[in-house]
């Protein structure tokens, strides 16, 4: 993490573990209601709960954009799945094109949205797939499909933190919307009972470079005395 988030989160968590420590001690002061200790089981429960969303919004507020390269997205995609061990995962056929971002973030999105897809899909079922292609605008799509049960008419970002193991805080669909977002890209889903479709757009090496020039450009217009 970031110094200054990193300094936060100490902080917070410190306080945190005051109030835990508090609450059980009242707990030992109230022993025998039986009522009182449920209230303070609850309690002691989500303080912890919010401790754990708290480390992992830091978690996803600590990504920033590094090093920026052109890359081909094929060789991006299959180097971040190979490092991480993410297999049964399906690569389309043919050219990819290429994005400009950082390498190290985008990697990182896609594995959480290949990670997604594969714990969708049931044992037995297609595996899933991963696409690539250009826009007419410019930039380019990534497209990740599954053929599991879709995830109901909550979207994932209303879900935030959700997760079905226990005591688990889900932050990966989060930190997929900051890197799409610091690319100055998006996300979105299409699901149904037959599977979802995740699409993670972004910028194309042309459309970048329109972007940095027009930085550039402020920043000289910014620096000029007056």
């Amino acid at each position: 993490m970031d110094s200054e988030i990193a300094r936060m989160s100490h902080v917070l968590r410190g306080s945190l573990q005051t109030s835990l420590l508090n609450v059980q001690s009242l707990a030992v002061t109230v022993a025998r209601d039986a009522e009182a200790q449920e209230s303070i089981r609850i309690i002691r429960e989500e303080l912890l709960r919010a401790g754990r969303m708290l480390l992992g919004a830091f978690e996803v507020c600590s990504l920033e954009l590094g090093d920026v390269t052109r890359t081909n997205l094929k060789t991006l995609v299959t180097r971040a799945l190979d490092q991480d061990g993410v297999d049964g995962v399906v690569l389309s056929e043919g050219p990819w094109p290429d994005v400009v971002g950082d390498v190290r973030l985008l990697g990182l999105a896609i594995l959480h949205l290949a990670r997604n897809a594969r714990a969708a899909t049931p044992p037995g079922k297609r595996p899933p797939e991963i696409h690539a292609s250009s826009t007419r605008n410019g930039g380019v799509v990534v497209l990740v499909r599954d053929w599991g049960r879709g995830f109901g008419t909550v979207e994932p970002p209303g879900r935030a933190f959700t997760s079905s193991r226990p005591e688990h805080v889900a932050t990966g669909l989060l930190m997929v919307e900051r890197i799409a977002r610091l690319h100055r890209g998006g996300l979105s889903f299409e699901t149904s009972s037959r599977g979802t479709v995740v699409s993670l757009s972004l910028p194309g090496p042309a459309r970048a470079r329109t972007v940095r020039t027009r930085s550039a450009r402020v920043i000289k217009e910014r620096a000029r005395p007056r």
